[in-house]
């Protein structure tokens, strides 16, 4: 009896262990957001706004003219989670604020930032928290001169993430820098609806 009651007491302690959410064992099994830029896939509207400064200026100078039509979709997004843009920019070298700037592109939606799209130099080092890329491919162009060249996608397809990184190598191009594109997997098949299956 003794021996049967302390299994049931192993048992019971063993499902504690395993269920509770105080457990820190039981919380490294939900990975942290890939932040980007401070921002993450899935980011509540009402904190976005409260983090991003220039978000934030961008949002009281709405409320100060809400009969734009750009605000309006914006305090729609904030106030009833409607979709809405917002572009914001950092400066490019963090020691020079006053020198170049880069911008963020970010979609919200249903009360969540759902898109972030930016121009980057290299693969970011947040990247790396992806593990290998879901598919990496080069895509065959031209143009109608003759000249031919490769452009390269790389893909991280996971369940809760969309994460393409496209480089145009267009010799008539002059940047050339990385297209980063990261969004929710909802977000991804609305822009790229599977095509019909075929009869």
């Amino acid at each position: 009896m003794r021996t049967k009651l302390f299994l049931s007491l192993i048992a019971c302690t063993t499902a504690f262990v395993t269920t509770h959410p105080s457990n820190p064992r039981a919380q490294q099994s939900t990975p942290a957001p890939l932040e980007i830029r401070g921002h993450y896939i899935g980011e509540p509207v009402k904190h976005f706004f409260r983090l991003d400064f220039e978000a934030r200026g961008e949002m009281e100078v709405c409320r100060q003219n809400p009969n734009r039509p750009a605000c309006g979709r914006l305090l729609d997004a904030i106030e009833y989670g409607k979709r809405a843009d917002i572009s914001t920019t950092v400066p490019a070298n963090p020691d020079n604020p006053e020198g170049d700037r880069e911008t963020t592109n970010f979609i919200l939606d249903g009360g969540k930032l759902v898109k972030i799209s930016m121009l980057a130099n290299a693969p970011p080092e947040e990247l790396k928290s992806l593990g290998r890329p879901t598919s990496e491919k080069s895509i065959p162009a031209h143009d109608t001169s003759g000249a031919k060249w490769e452009n390269h996608l790389t893909i991280w397809d996971t369940p809760t993430l969309y994460v393409s990184l496209y480089l145009d190598n267009n010799p008539s191009l002059q940047d050339h820098r990385l297209t980063l594109t990261i969004e929710a997997p909802t977000e991804h098949t609305r822009d790229n609806p599977e095509p019909p299956a075929a009869h």
